[in-house]
């Protein structure tokens, strides 16, 4: 198994386990959240999942991207443009952000360092 190989599956299961079951009583929201029934996460101290439907459904393309592209090859602008658009949907909750910080500073040093599979 190649390293980007390896790397994006640590990085699929990583987002996985933050928006479908890591549960906390740490609330990094300072923005209000939209409105509507998809959106609804938990706010305050109480332990629990931070992520709303909204996120759990829309993480799904993110994560079958990072998998995928290294079996087809994919244009790196179209994963820095997912990567893009997911940092600033990330905005709406910042839990969200929190928990993508790790995969976006490990791609950016992936770029940077011109490393391909």
């Amino acid at each position: 198994m190649n390293l980007k190989l390896a790397i994006s599956i640590l990085e699929t299961i990583y987002l996985s386990y933050m928006f479908y079951f890591f549960k906390t009583g740490s609330d990094f929201n300072i923005l209000k959240s939209p409105e509507g029934y998809f959106f609804k996460h938990l706010i305050g101290d109480e332990v629990g999942l931070r992520i709303c439907l909204f996120g759990r459904i829309i993480i799904i393309p993110l994560l079958i991207l990072l998998l995928i592209r290294n079996f087809v090859k994919i244009p790196e602008w179209y994963i820095t443009g997912a990567l893009t658009v997911a940092f600033v949907m990330s905005f709406m909750n910042i839990n969200a952000l929190i928990y993508l910080l790790p995969v976006f500073i490990i791609e950016l040093l992936i770029s940077f360092c011109g490393f391909s599979s």
